[in-house]
């Protein structure tokens, strides 16, 4: 039992030296590389930017989504119907992707980074989606 507590009281003091060795380390970095921490504080910026635009895009459909329902129910064709709420959905995708390679100075460099942007574009569609459907649900009833 006083084995175990000493044991943890010991490790919890090499656990708190080799965090704050991390925690100065870094700093240090830091210090030495700003350059480095303001691009990343860069990259920050604009990501929060396209977020809150590609979140609050599909909320401006609320202003057209009635007459475009009245539009789409005058159509002779369910295709063709689907197909007009289809593409305002792939209008705020590509919306989406221009805002994003903008902001992104027209390049994105690495596998990991594209990763990453591919699956925010994937997760803005389907928010897209999400938001106008519930938007077109409100606008029928």
């Amino acid at each position: 039992m006083i084995l175990a507590d000493l044991g943890k009281f010991i490790g919890a003091k090499v656990a708190t030296a080799i965090i704050f060795l991390a925690v100065a380390a870094g700093g240090f970095w830091c210090y030495q590389h700003p350059e480095t921490l303001k691009a990343g504080a860069q990259v920050v910026k604009w990501t929060i930017v396209w977020i809150v635009v590609a979140a609050g895009l599909p909320w401006s459909s609320y202003l057209f989504m009635r007459p475009l329902m009245v539009r789409q129910s005058q159509m002779q064709s369910a295709g063709a119907a689907g197909a007009v709420g289809l593409v305002v959905i792939a209008m705020y995708c590509i919306m989406d992707i221009v805002l994003a390679l903008y902001l992104a100075g027209g390049s994105i460099n690495g596998s990991f980074s594209w990763f990453v942007v591919l699956l925010g574009f994937a997760a803005a569609a389907a928010y897209n989606f999400v938001i106008c459907e519930s938007l077109a649900r409100q606008a029928d009833a």
